[in-house]
């Protein structure tokens, strides 16, 4: 007897599984009994065959030790690896893949009751459906890619620029104060206590930034390789769950507010400038007095 006739053979009707506990009836016909019990109506009286409908009654059920042998010796047979291709429960060609649970399924488990309210397709229909998802999911994810590159870009342009601006700035406030450094020495290291915490601020806010990129284009490179092998993944393989890697593609978030960088400590003294004025003043005026006096 062929092994498809075998497992047939040793399949419960209504379960459409190998039988556990298996009874006879009346009739012949042999069920698991949990699986009669539960398909038997209210007050225990005579009920149907599943397959015949010929009555039998509970007190006819009578366990069936050589089917139950026969089964339980045809499960330990098929412990071993499952052979590619076949379904690991019933030893069958997966033909559909069950879009619930996301995995292929053979025709057996469409018919059992786990996947009796299940959405089924054809294996090489879901195949190129859920190729093509992914392969769209690839480009999407290259497109991603690009966009926070080209954000990364304009942000070292950015803090580029920054830094100019604080060099810049730093020489101005140096220069500022070293006219009048005798006496202003506790102002011009003020502003350049400002200066340096908005620069240390700033950059770690800059560095912030730009770890945040590093880690987005980190991630997107490992999910465009994981979508990328998934893609080219065999038929089984692929189908394990293509879901998880399109939704995890999908919710990808490259989000990203560039902030113009902008130095807030600007050197304003009009007081100080006035008073460099009146200095430089009274120096060329005591330089006239003493070119007079000579």
């Amino acid at each position: 007897m062929e092994a498809e006739d075998i497992q047939e053979e040793l399949t419960c009707p209504i379960c459409l599984d190998y039988f556990q506990d298996p009874v006879s009836i009346e009739c012949g016909h042999n069920f698991c009994r949990g699986c009669l019990h539960r398909s038997w109506a209210p007050g225990g009286g005579p009920f149907p065959c599943p397959e015949c409908r010929h009555p039998s009654a509970p007190a006819a059920l009578r366990p069936n030790w050589a089917l139950a042998r026969l089964t339980e010796k045809t499960q330990r047979r098929r412990l071993g690896p499952v052979p590619p291709g076949l379904c690991g429960r019933h030893w069958e060609p997966l033909r559909l893949f069950c879009e619930d649970d996301q995995r292929p399924v053979c025709l057996v488990c469409r018919e059992s009751q786990e996947h009796q309210t299940h959405a089924m397709a054809p294996i090489d229909e879901a195949f190129e459906s859920y190729r093509e998802k992914l392969l769209k999911s690839q480009r999407n994810l290259v497109a991603k890619m690009k966009k926070v590159m080209h954000l990364q870009d304009v942000e070292v342009k950015n803090a580029t620029q920054w830094k100019d601006k604080i060099k810049s700035q730093r020489m101005r406030i140096s220069t500022e104060f070293s006219k009048l450094h005798n006496f202003l020495v506790e102002e011009e290291d003020l502003f350049l206590q400002r200066l340096n915490k908005e620069e240390e601020e700033t950059k770690k806010k800059l560095n912030e930034n730009t770890l945040k990129l590093n880690q987005t284009i980190a991630s997107l490179k490992k999910l465009i390789l994981e979508v990328g092998e998934k893609s080219q993944a065999p038929t089984l393989e692929l189908l394990q769950n293509p879901k998880e890697v399109l939704t995890r593609s999908e919710i990808q978030d490259v989000n990203y507010s560039l902030e113009a960088v902008k130095v807030k400590t600007v050197c304003q003294i009009p007081l100080m400038k006035e008073m460099l004025k009146r200095f430089q003043a009274t120096k060329i005026e005591t330089q006239k007095q003493n070119r007079h006096n000579m």
